[in-house]
């Protein structure tokens, strides 16, 4: 990412021959850079991002579902989730060069061999096996720039004031996701919430997530990133989209 003195500049010149047909808020823009370095800079963190979904039900319409991950990381290439959800307890170890996944609820586990590091393996792992990140997207180096590439206009709302602390909103509007993002308004300026709607087979989709427990640059114990499988567990062949089998 650039510095912000420097792109303030180039963002007045690269932008104003569109500000006729979209809206690119140098605010907004200023501070989802200033979010995306702080991240890229760190070593490691952990958080714990609540998470809810809509799945699409043929009888029953939208169905809300929500999800608890905690998130290890140490970069470039080690991570550790442990998702709950509604009907499934997983657990993925990403260290180097490969993703081990192990279902608390049937007692079973598989690997995936992979990129050695986190950004590639993401990429990897969602386009062949269709496997999410929880908040993946806020971990790309080039995360501003993707948003700005697909959204028509970005705004910066301003300050707003909720759980005793304050936020800066950001909207993003594309034409079919509208996003909002809350930023912590203090010196890490890193992000709070989010939420998606987005427009998929005639329907409008909301995903929303919430950041909380933070921590920067902690000293992670190698061993929680090694998974080693319960005697009892069964091993599944994880097999990719493009397969024939």
């Amino acid at each position: 990412m650039q510095k912000i003195g420097y792109f303030m500049v180039a963002f007045f010149l690269v932008f104003s021959a569109k500000a006729q047909d979209s809206t690119m808020d140098a605010r907004a823009v200023v501070l989802l850079d200033r979010m995306s370095e702080v991240i890229g800079d760190l070593g490691s963190c952990s958080f714990q991002l609540r998470t809810g979904v809509d799945a699409p039900d043929l009888n029953k319409g939208l169905i809300r579902q929500h999800f608890v991950h905690d998130v290890h990381i140490v970069g470039p290439d080690k991570m550790h989730v442990h998702t709950k959800g509604p009907k499934e307890e997983v657990g993925y170890w990403y260290n180097t060069d490969m993703l081990m996944i192990y279902s608390f609820t049937g007692n079973t586990y598989g690997f995936i061999e992979t990129p050695d590091n986190i950004v590639e393996t993401m990429d990897m792992v969602n386009k062949d096996y269709g496997i999410d990140f929880p908040a993946g997207d806020f971990f790309y180096p080039s995360f501003t720039d993707d948003l700005m590439e697909y959204s028509e206009s970005i705004y910066y709302m301003g300050l707003v004031h909720f759980d005793g602390k304050d936020y800066h909103h950001i909207i993003a509007k594309g034409a079919d996701k509208h996003i909002q993002i809350w930023i912590h308004n203090d010196t890490f300026a890193l992000p709070a919430r989010y939420v998606i709607h987005e427009k998929k087979n005639g329907e409008t989709l909301q995903f929303e997530g919430i950041f909380s427990n933070w921590k920067l640059n902690p000293e992670l114990p190698e061993a929680i990133f090694d998974f080693v499988a319960p005697e009892n567990a069964r091993r599944l062949n994880i097999v990719s989209k493009s397969s024939t089998y």
